[in-house]
């Protein structure tokens, strides 16, 4: 039997501290916001950039020799590598502090309503790590099963401290782009519209926000539209933010640092084991732009939307199913905000 998912009482809330603008309104806020976010970002990575040139001896020497280009190929290898892809991750931080403050103190809504919920807090992100494991295993599984892929065994140039900050690095940049995009954006078009207008729309988002990234195919908006319909169905169904923050960066901590594949077109140097993958078999393993722009990833991504809507919670957990179409009604009764006071955090 099919359970469709709603809002909780203490993210319904939202609707009651401020009324929900028209969806095409509510899609130039967010822009807006990602938009200082990223100001906000970039000048933590130019001051990163600078840094980093400047300590190294070599660059300014082929400047001072007249050999411009080589000091700009120095200057691109310097900012693909470790120490500057690690500041673009922890500098993440700063966007999932901006739309936290924007929620609170444009919105006014309440941490609750983006999902900081305490109630099991360290439960929920143990289970939301465990569940982005489970799913991109699911996908190297296929991918291995249909010869698209093979695992060569542990990487020569693995560097633990390396790991364990890749690690905390996204687990900040998978937060942060929960944070905006389901915490913040999800929930603000739910103020207004159906739960099913503001899963497709901010799915949509989601994917049109990696349409930059190097290899990016059709195939692959395609299912990181999928994506991020299984992020904002986790997101509902558990009704806090820090399981899908924990899925979301174990997904792209494991494609990119355990088994060496590309994330959204992304390389990264550092991996637990050296993977190979065959160009004659893009279709199911990406290509260029890694795992999520293969059919690989469709399959995961149908089988995970089918369980999430078929998951029946348990009576004691659920604040009971209500129908995905049905739009979101902005009165709450006071004894529900009374029983959801005791998972917000303060």
């Amino acid at each position: 039997m099919l359970h469709l998912p709603t809002f909780p009482p203490h993210m319904k809330q939202a609707a009651d501290r401020k009324k929900g603008q028209n969806w095409f309104i509510e899609l130039l806020i967010f822009f807006l916001v990602y938009f200082v976010s990223s100001i906000g970002m970039s000048f933590i990575l130019v001051a990163g950039s600078v840094i980093v040139i400047l300590k190294d001896n070599r660059i300014m020497q082929q400047f001072a020799a007249g050999n411009t280009q080589q000091a700009e190929a120095l200057m691109n290898t310097l900012l693909e590598s470790d120490p500057l892809m690690l500041l673009t991750l922890f500098s993440n931080a700063g966007m999932i502090l901006l739309t936290i403050l924007f929620c609170i103190t444009i919105q006014k809504r309440t941490a609750a309503s983006i999902g900081f919920v305490r109630r099991k807090a360290g439960l929920h992100y143990l289970a939301g790590a465990g569940a982005g494991l489970l799913l991109f295993g699911g996908a190297v599984l296929i991918n291995v099963l249909t010869g698209s892929m093979t695992i060569d065994g542990i990487s020569s140039g693995f560097s633990p401290l390396l790991f364990l900050l890749f690690l905390a690095g996204f687990g900040i940049q998978g937060m942060a782009e929960e944070v905006l995009c389901r915490g913040y954006f999800m929930v603000s078009v739910g103020r207004r519209y159906s739960v099913a207008a503001a899963v497709f729309l901010n799915s949509a988002v989601f994917s049109l926000l990696h349409i930059f990234n190097p290899g990016i195919s059709p195939l692959a908006v395609i299912n990181l539209l999928l994506v991020g319909i299984v992020f904002s169905l986790y997101f509902l169904r558990t009704g806090n933010i820090w399981g899908v923050g924990a899925l979301h960066s174990v997904w792209n901590f494991v494609q990119g640092n355990v088994f060496g594949m590309e994330v959204s077109g992304l390389n990264l140097s550092c991996s637990l084991f050296e993977s190979s993958t065959d160009p004659a078999r893009s279709f199911w393993n990406g290509g260029a732009f890694g795992p999520e722009g293969g059919f690989s990833v469709t399959i995961v991504m149908v089988i995970a939307i089918l369980l999430l809507l078929f998951w029946k919670k348990p009576e004691n957990e659920a604040q009971g199913t209500a129908q995905i179409l049905q739009p979101a009604d902005p009165q709450h009764t006071t004894q529900q905000i009374q029983d959801s006071q005791h998972v917000e955090m303060r």
